[in-house]
């Protein structure tokens, strides 16, 4: 009974054309709040980038890109171990190509 009387209030207070625009805007304001509300999949991908930059920027890597020598000096000190254990080169090149997640 409530509610009757409250869409005979709107329909007096509004009129019937304006109903249908207040209605829509309503669902667009709802729609809007919604979205900006589930930006946690948002931060969670945020957060998982930071995780790829952080793992791929080690000091290792940094001293590679930076220092002159360092680069020639790890290529040298992988193919020495490739040498001695081939395995032990498959091994260390499979983490280099895709990083753990850290939880």
């Amino acid at each position: 009974m409530h509610l009757l009387f409250l869409g005979l209030l709107a329909v007096i207070v509004f009129g019937p054309q304006r109903l249908p625009e207040i209605g829509r805007s309503i669902g667009n304001s709802m729609r809007e709040f919604k979205d900006s509300v589930s930006g946690v999949t948002d931060i969670q991908d945020a957060v998982r980038g930071v995780n790829e930059v952080r793992s791929a920027v080690t000091p290792s890597n940094l001293a590679g890109a930076f220092v002159p020598g360092v680069k020639d000096m790890q290529e040298t000190v992988a193919a020495t171990k490739s040498l001695v254990n081939p395995l032990a080169a498959e091994e260390s090149a499979a983490p280099a190509a895709e990083p753990a997640p850290k939880a």
